[in-house]
């Protein structure tokens, strides 16, 4: 179970500005500029297409004032080819807390589960194991046995990291 993507809208696209392809941006109330100052060079910036988030990669960034900045996206070196951004939202990836990429967060969690029968069943997770396309958490019940389960949204149905616990629904068979 990775990370659901989520985004953080940081401003809209004003006008452009300047011969280059540059971009004049108004960031939305409440969203610091520094957000966009302290992001990695690596790490794109979205904007939604057809429902779709296409990630853009920024060359410059001058900020203006307190809550606007001028942008130059890669590849977009001229005004008529950013021309098509104006009026659109620019948002990053939100980074959201909970469990890592890999669940090793998750080792030595405490969990209920519920199986395909409706019995609920304890224990802790005592591993994880990162297979290539397959992720899986190695539950330890209370009466000592042990059973792997991908480790994927179907499964994992609530993780509360305050307690330290999980609440999972177990397929018929394990």
């Amino acid at each position: 179970m990775g990370k659901k993507e989520r985004f953080l809208t940081l401003a809209t696209v004003r006008k452009t500005f300047g011969r280059e392809g540059e971009l004049f941006l108004k960031f939305h109330p409440g969203v610091s500029r520094t957000l966009l100052e302290q992001r990695k060079e690596s790490e794109p910036v979205f904007i939604c297409i057809d429902g779709i988030p296409v990630p853009f990669f920024i060359t410059s960034l001058q900020p203006v004032g307190n809550d606007k900045a001028v942008v130059c996206f890669e590849n977009y070196s001229s005004q008529q080819l950013a021309q098509e951004w104006v009026g659109e939202t620019l948002m990053i990836k939100e980074e959201e807390e909970g469990e890592g990429e890999d669940g090793t967060r998750l080792i030595g969690y405490s969990f209920q589960a519920k199986t395909a029968k409706g019995d609920l069943l304890k224990g802790t997770v005592s591993q994880f194991f990162d297979y290539p396309m397959n992720p899986c958490l190695e539950l330890e019940f209370e009466d000592g046995t042990r059973s792997l389960l991908p480790f994927h949204s179907t499964f994992v149905k609530k993780t509360d990291h305050r307690n330290a616990s999980l609440r999972l629904s177990l397929p018929e068979g394990l």
